[in-house]
């Protein structure tokens, strides 16, 4: 499945706030729903990463988990608002 098809799934609601060139044609190989800060040794590559954001505490946070993300091969991450109202930059 490409992230694009998981991406216009009507049902889901997702909205899309950043897109490099072709990342909606990646291929998903599975979802990971994390709240660590650091998950990248529960990823084995083409992960999209589901999170609530309880791993922020502060900005400088959201650096760490990035990093850990891209170390552990996902390409795509979708954050949920409710707890913070927002999803940060």
């Amino acid at each position: 499945m490409l992230l694009r098809d998981v991406v216009e799934a009507p049902r889901l609601s997702f909205r899309v706030l950043l897109e490099p060139d072709g990342a909606l044609d990646r291929p998903v190989r599975r979802a990971l729903t994390t709240d660590l800060l650091e998950p990248s040794r529960y990823l084995s590559g083409g992960e999209l990463v589901l999170t609530g954001l309880n791993w922020r505490r502060s900005p400088g946070d959201s650096e760490t988990f990035i990093a850990s993300l891209v170390e552990g091969g996902a390409i795509a991450l979708a954050a949920g608002d409710a707890l913070l109202g927002n999803v940060p930059d």
